[in-house]
């Protein structure tokens, strides 16, 4: 550990990014400056104005117990959350000063960190904020850091992998290859609140090029120890950790030295950078220099597959691993889809999904292409009702570049990017795409002059594509070229020309994948000449499939290959399909599961309508639910018992399936959604009758000084489609705010909110205010560092940890 402190900045940079030596990362900013001074309505970033002297101190500090990494007062620096205090125009400028004060302590011997929190809001569809719109509040802080001399940027606390896919975006169109990490907020059940597992975001984070992946903020030190190993075994990348302290006064409190305790353990899990985040001081970062002066960090190992993700699931393909098999109904060339496509039918489209992931698909692709349709939002809405349906990653096919673009951004995790051709800057802009995003590239082999006629003149354009990847620094194993294999019907030679292509392109190091039914186009007996043309393609070395999962035929075949060619260790996966198998195939039915049974505790016949809307509800599919709520509406189905015998059932099954950890964040907003449009549609009925079945008005608020409303958010729309009316009064809400609204809407509970430590200290004032002049009003506390305990030192009437339990807390206490 001692050795780091006697390097310069050049070398504690590639240190950094080598993961070959052991740094210590700063600790909490947010507590040193409230001690300093600082307190609401002003935000932390401002003292780099007006207290410049008091941001010095705390780098100074740091560094001096032994920090070899500080970084800038800058969490809340974007321009989204600069807008609060009317700064949204001088975010570049606060954030150039910010970094600018942290240069000039930490001077040549230690790295400067330029400190970019999330925004607070949601991006759509859950929110109302757009990608473009993160993305413009993420640039001029980061160019702002830039300018001031952060030597890297870290993208921290995050809690969505689409905010961080807009931030990095957002710092590549400033400048491709200035250094950035990632580090997200990983709860109690080991996942980001939105559902991205370490696994996924350590190979996105690689993927898109970040020098360091990581975990802070949310939870103590102990409780990252199984993350930092997961992220180190799935990354190849420095691991960074910072956990959160606490608070002094509470039991659960870790000091310095039970800190230090823990960041060795984290050291000895893959954690190459360890520092602390609420909570924590430079006594702590003194504690762990002292404990970790001769530790050794743990060499990192490459991961040796081709990941495709989604937000929270991970698929290995690529070379020496089983067939990756891409679902191909969602086409817009296909006659049973257009239709869909075209009127905007995404409950069908969602329905498709649902099939192809039951039949055994790997990768969903979709293609929206029709030339009457406006294909950049129908490629965004296509990808968000799939993504509401199943948990598989996607492939974004089209040729369309800006198409391609949409659907990228739309997206969670690492897809598919299908496809570009070899043509003229094609493959440039491809690989731009791909390393922006975080994607794995398909490329056609096929130029201005079309399909190479000869198997040699195929050969030498993929060499071409392969030397271009190489120059750009695209790895080939994540390279994907397509066989483009032609009719046998039309072209004897086809399949033999197709073989021949598949084995050179493993030979370059490079993926390769075929459109299936190519081969068996205007021939009869199609399933048999697709079944044997994937036996022959996966013995020549073919990585990815699209084909038609629906095919038993085809789901038999690779699974049958997968086992011969050793790619399914200890015949796992084969003996698992093996009962289902048919001789000879039949087709799996391409209609819609609309049973529970696969997802939750319903039971009863899949005709029951009751059934139907319990289940379109808690699959989140809103169009479906308002639907089938209409349907009652039609028959004269009381409102009442709509809501009781659909609705309530549905919220528990969705609380369930959360607190087990099968559902989160997506899946818990797209339920209420579903749940709030038949609500609204039965409440409309009961008011028009003269009646009300109002549960009482809950307030909610985040705590003065405190921007962080997200899990605020989530709360109110859960609490709204369990049937009680909210007044959200948003974040940074002061005491007198909330005082007036409780005396002029007179609400039975009241929910205080606050993320920070620097802010614990305004919730337990306003508890004790409200506690003092609104004796009877329930008080429930919530916040990424508020637990059981200090809920009931600071004398509320309960705590929850999350939306659901939060209603279930509010039920209870007006019981």
């Amino acid at each position: 550990m001692s050795r780091q402190n006697n390097k310069n900045r050049k070398e504690l940079m590639e240190c950094l990014k080598n993961g070959a030596g052991l740094l210590l990362l700063d600790g909490g900013m947010g507590t040193m400056l409230s001690e300093r001074g600082w307190a609401p309505p002003l935000l932390p970033e401002e003292m780099n104005i007006s207290a410049p002297d008091v941001v010095r101190e705390v780098h100074r500090l740091y560094i001096e117990s032994g920090a070899n990494i500080i970084e800038t007062n800058t969490f809340g620096g974007s321009s989204l959350k600069l807008a609060h205090r009317g700064l949204e125009n001088d975010a570049a400028k606060i954030c150039a000063l910010a970094a600018k004060i942290a240069r000039e302590v930490a001077g040549d011997h230690a790295l400067v960190a330029g400190s970019a929190g999330p925004l607070g809001e949601l991006l759509e569809p859950f929110g109302s904020l757009s990608f473009e719109s993160a993305m413009s509040a993420f640039r001029p802080q980061f160019q702002g850091l830039i300018e001031g001399g952060a030597d890297f940027i870290l993208i921290e606390t995050a809690l969505d992998l689409r905010e961080v896919k807009a931030a990095v975006a957002a710092l590549k169109e400033l400048d491709k290859t200035f250094p950035f990490a990632v580090s997200m907020t990983f709860e109690q059940r080991g996942r980001t609140v939105t559902g991205a597992s370490p696994e996924v975001v350590a190979h996105w984070a690689r993927t898109v090029g970040a020098v360091a992946v990581g975990a802070n903020c949310g939870v103590g030190p102990e409780k990252y120890i199984e993350t930092a190993a997961l992220l180190r075994e799935h990354s190849g990348l420095p691991v960074i950790v910072f956990a959160n302290a606490g608070l002094p006064n509470d039991p659960e409190y870790w000091g310095p030295e039970k800190y230090a305790d823990a960041a060795l353990r984290l050291v000895e899990a893959g954690a190459t950078i360890v520092g602390g985040c609420c909570g924590t001081t430079p006594d702590h970062i003194a504690a762990m220099r002292d404990r970790l002066k001769d530790i050794s960090v743990i060499p990192r190992t490459k991961p040796d597959f081709l990941p495709f993700a989604s937000r929270g699931r991970l698929v290995a393909g690529g070379i020496g691993r089983a067939l990756t098999l891409v679902g191909e109904s969602i086409n817009a060339s296909r006659s049973a889809m257009k239709p869909h496509i075209a009127s905007k039918n995404w409950s069908a489209v969602a329905d498709a999904a649902r099939a192809q992931d039951k039949a055994g698909a790997r990768v969903i692709d979709i293609n929206v292409g029709l030339p009457q349709t406006d294909q950049i939002n129908a490629m965004k809405e296509a990808v968000a009702a799939v993504e509401n349906a199943t948990d598989l990653p996607l492939s974004i096919d089209s040729d369309i570049a800006d198409v391609v673009e949409a659907g990228l951004r739309a997206c969670t995790g690492i897809p598919l990017l299908n496809s570009v051709t070899a043509k003229a800057g094609e493959v440039e802009r491809g690989i731009e795409m791909a390393q922006k995003y975080g994607a794995v590239l398909a490329v056609l082999p096929m130029d201005e002059q079309g399909i190479p006629e000869s198997i040699e003149a195929r050969i030498s354009l993929i060499k071409q594509i392969a030397d271009i990847a190489d120059k750009m620094g695209y790895p080939r194993a994540s390279l994907v070229i397509d066989g483009l294999c032609m009719s046998a019907g039309a072209d004897a030679a086809a399949a033999n020309v197709g073989l021949e292509t598949l084995r050179h392109i493993r030979e370059l190091g490079c993926c390769s994948m075929l459109g299936l039914s190519n081969i068996s186009h205007g021939m009869p007996a199609r399933s048999v000449i697709n079944r044997v043309w994937l036996a022959m393609a996966m013995a020549a070395g073919l990585n990815l499939a699209i084909a038609n999962p629906l095919d038993g035929a085809i789901t038999e075949t690779a699974a049958t290959a997968n086992l011969l060619c050793g790619y399914d260790e200890s015949a796992k996966n084969f003996l698992s399909k093996a009962d289902s198998f048919s001789a000879p195939s039949r087709a799996v039915s391409q209609k819609p599961d609309k049973t529970c049974a696969d997802k939750t505790s319903f039971e009863g016949d899949a005709s029951d309508d009751w059934a139907l809307l319990r289940h379109a509800i808690v699959q989140g599919d809103a169009d479906k639910a308002g639907s089938l709520g209409k349907n009652m509406d039609d028959n004269n189905i009381d409102p009442t018992t709509i809501i009781n015998n659909g609705v309530v059932p549905a919220l528990t099954e969705v609380g369930r399936l959360y607190d087990s950890g099968r559902y989160f964040l997506p899946q818990l907003l797209s339920a209420a959604a579903a749940a709030q449009r038949v609500c609204d549609a039965e409440l409309s009925r009961i008011a028009l009758s003269g009646a009300s079945i109002d549960k009482g008005v809950i307030l909610l608020a985040t705590v003065e000084g405190d921007l962080h409303d997200l899990g605020k958010n989530v709360v109110a729309t859960m609490l709204r489609s369990n049937g009680y009316t909210v007044v959200d009064l948003g974040k940074n809400v002061s005491y007198a705010e909330i005082e007036k609204a409780l005396r002029e809407k007179d609400p039975k509970v009241v929910g205080l909110s606050a993320l920070m430590t620097s802010t614990m200290i305004r919730m337990e004032e306003d508890v004790a205010a409200l506690k003092k002049t609104f004796p009877k009003v329930k008080v429930i506390v919530g916040g990424a560092s508020v637990n059981d305990d200090y809920s009931r030192r600071i004398g509320a009437d309960g705590y929850s940890p999350d939306a659901v339990n939060a209603v279930k807390l509010v039920t209870e206490l007006l019981m």
